[in-house]
């Protein structure tokens, strides 16, 4: 809901520059969720080992331009942006779990689908496209913020003490669905 380059220094910037922030205080149990989002996983992010070499280095003084130069112009228009930043955060949270597991500590990723919130009936108004979504859904229904609330906190569990470096996808089985139709045609 903003330019691009805003888009990557909240979504993506500001997860690394929280995780180093919170790094030190990192002990045995310590588990940290971020958000992602099923965006880069519906297509359009396909990998690009140069893309992706400058999406794992979200702190470098230049990552915005840096960015720009990888993907193109294209990156502008903001719902690629949002879809490669959030493929950013997938990446973020395998680095970290490398990082911080020798500490005894986790880190994984939660990617929602679409979710009733205010900002996603907002979007779904402006892009006709997410109602071809909901309707492809295998549950049949938008998630509610209370799904992926459950989500998290089974990740911040004891009972999720040996998952780390993964992304959580919480989208009712859409993904999946589009997934399997594009295998079919």
């Amino acid at each position: 809901m903003a330019d691009w380059r805003r888009i990557f220094t909240v979504d993506l910037v500001g997860t690394a520059l929280l995780a180093r922030t919170l790094r030190p205080l990192a002990t045995e149990g310590t588990a940290l969720v971020c958000f992602a989002s099923m965006a880069p996983l519906l297509g359009g992010t396909d990998p690009d080992p140069a893309v992706d070499a400058v999406l794992d280095d979200p702190l470098d003084e230049r990552f915005l331009d840096r960015v720009h130069e990888a993907v193109g112009p294209g990156i502008e228009d903001t719902g690629i942006a949002y879809a490669w930043a959030k493929r950013g955060v997938h990446r973020f949270v395998q680095c970290e779990a490398v990082r911080i597991g020798p500490l005894g500590a986790r880190v994984c990723s939660v990617s929602p689908g679409l979710i009733d919130t205010p900002q996603g009936r907002q979007e779904s108004a402006s892009h006709p496209g997410m109602e071809l979504l909901l309707r492809q859904t295998p549950l049949g229904r938008l998630g509610r913020s209370e799904d992926v609330a459950a989500a998290v906190a089974f990740l911040l569990s004891s009972e999720a003490g040996f998952l780390s470096g993964i992304d959580l996808l919480v989208d009712g089985g859409v993904c999946a669905a589009v997934r399997t139709r594009a295998g079919r045609t």
